[in-house]
């Protein structure tokens, strides 16, 4: 009996001291979790502008490498993406591998996938994972192809030197409003809490440490989850494009923007079961952080046979396209028309869309024929946005009467200063304007993107009317239409300074306007788009 007791003991002692897992779990561990979100194909460095400086960031080859340096500070460590490193038009050309290939190569542990990664289609995101040696993680989405949920699960634990992280994946409920993948095949949970809570409960079920949410569900709802949800010790958020570091409840909250601009580093000390000493840290991704030159030469490999790829035809049109300036700044074109009709097809939900000409670039007829991925490019090369507004019928007449002041009369009295540039100009699609230049145009005081005083509102726009259930019928002041404007409309560009007055409902897509042209380019060709009368002139 007395040699039951002593081996009972020391199994005892030897069980509480090596853990489940047979090995020594300390009882204080320094912690970094490193994370990048919306790497949109960004998978070399590239040029933007930091605090009014230009300046080279981002890459593979310099997250590896800052990745590398914090590694060797702490204990345990995890490097995780929250989705959207895959997008067109890189993404068309070569099916998502060299931005998995990064991933794998810069040594991610755990990637969410976020809307864009099914812009070519669930069968090219399927490809791309064949290039994956990481996990990736989502909770509430679901394919017809087994093979792809089997590759994405729900959830994942790491367990690293002891300290046991379970770590579970979101993606945005809005994802049929953001995403037309080719060939669907793919479904979104909307109800994302619900989604979460199951994975918390597994995950504590199955002892876990830490438990972390790598959402691509926006700031907004990251904020609703922390404080819904229990259990979750940090959400690693995407989507939003944001730099965020905040605390509600127990629950950490970080996002460190979009593109590899960054690196976004959590660090804490884990002791006796609790987050101790939480520190948030931005790296600027620049040339002092150094590089991995292996993935330098592999990534300039697949940048050099992108180059080349730019040339290929993605279509063609049996008509030539309009982009002069001293057209699309003045009157209805078939590019703008073609533009319009594209963003309405991608967002169906949509009543109207309002393309600015300044957005449309190449000041030239881009002749019949063959398109390019560079014209494409050309044509719209901001890579702007698409922005879902939703106003009311004469907030829409308002955005209309801005857009009839960019037409310079003489005599007008307004000054340039007081109204929209030539560039605010829209083009339109689903909506049918008359336009009368004799009458007065909207004239403003501007103070910054917002206004001081309206001198007049505007007399130019005399009909108005919408596409409505395949007829025509006039603008309803008082009900609201969904209306896509670009994100630089929506920041108050060209004057529209109801986009940041606050009385017009915003919503960010993250899609862009160049690739939603491409995309319908592929899909239409050959396209021909025509001068409808959308825009129409009263005599002088």
């Amino acid at each position: 009996m007395k040699f039951k007791v002593i081996f009972c003991w020391i199994f005892t002692v030897s069980f509480l001291l090596l853990g489940c897992k047979g090995e020594t779990k300390p009882t204080e561990m320094t912690v970094a979790i490193l994370t990048t979100a919306d790497l949109q194909s960004h998978i070399v460095p590239f040029k933007t502008t930091i605090n009014g400086v230009d300046i080279i960031v981002g890459g593979f080859e310099r997250i590896a490498a800052a990745a590398k340096r914090v590694r060797s500070e702490v204990d345990v460590s995890l490097l995780l993406s929250s989705g959207d490193d895959l997008i067109p038009p890189l993404l068309y050309v070569f099916k998502g591998e060299p931005e998995v290939k990064g991933l794998s190569m810069a040594g991610y542990d755990v990637v969410a996938p976020g809307n864009h990664e099914f812009d070519a289609g669930v069968e090219v995101y399927k490809h791309a994972l064949g290039f994956a040696d990481f996990d990736v993680v989502s909770a509430n989405i679901s394919f017809d192809d087994q093979d792809l949920n089997d590759l994405i699960k729900p959830y994942v634990i790491k367990d690293i030197n002891g300290l046991k992280i379970g770590i579970f994946g979101l993606m945005t409920p809005d994802f049929s409003r953001v995403c037309n993948p080719p060939g669907g095949g793919v479904s979104v949970n909307v109800d994302y809490i619900s989604a979460a809570e199951s994975a918390v409960q597994k995950l504590e079920d199955q002892g876990c440490d830490i438990i972390i949410a790598l959402t691509h569900i926006g700031t907004m709802l990251d904020r609703n989850l922390a404080s819904t949800v229990d259990g979750i010790d940090i959400i690693v958020g995407g989507h939003s494009h944001e730099y965020i570091y905040e605390v509600v409840g127990n629950t950490i909250i970080v996002q460190d923007g979009s593109k590899g601009e960054y690196l976004g580093v959590l660090r804490f000390v884990y002791s006796n079961g609790e987050i101790k000493d939480p520190s948030w840290e931005t790296i600027l991704l620049d040339s002092t952080v150094g590089c991995d030159t292996t993935i330098r030469n592999v990534m300039n490999q697949y940048m050099a046979a992108y180059d080349e790829s730019l040339g290929q035809a993605i279509g063609t049109t049996t008509v030539a396209l309009e982009a002069r300036k001293e057209v699309i700044r003045t009157g209805e074109s078939n590019l703008g028309n073609l533009i319009a009709d594209s963003w309405l097809e991608w967002f169906g939900e949509a009543d109207v869309a309002l393309v600015n000409s300044g957005s449309i670039r190449g000041d030239k007829v881009y002749p019949a024929g063959a398109i390019t991925m560079r014209t494409a490019n050309e044509m719209l090369p901001f890579r702007n946005e698409v922005i879902i507004a939703r106003m009311s019928g004469a907030q829409l007449k308002q955005v209309l009467e801005i857009s009839a002041s960019a037409l310079r009369i003489t005599g007008d009295e307004c000054p340039d200063s007081c109204r929209a540039s030539t560039g605010g100009f829209m083009q339109i699609g689903n909506l049918k304007v008359t336009i009368d230049t004799t009458k007065a145009p909207f004239c403003a005081v501007y103070s910054g993107k917002g206004v001081s005083e309206v001198l007049n509102y505007g007399e130019r726009i005399v009909d108005m009317k919408v596409l409505k259930d395949g007829s025509w019928v006039d603008v309803d002041s008082t009900q609201i239409y969904t209306v896509l404007v670009n994100d630089w409309t929506a920041s108050g560009g060209d004057g529209y300074y109801m986009f940041v007055s606050g009385d017009v409902e915003i919503e960010h897509t993250t899609v862009v306007a160049t690739d939603i042209l491409s995309n319908y380019i592929r899909l239409h060709s050959p396209i021909s788009p025509e001068i409808e009368g959308r825009i129409a002139f009263l005599p002088r």
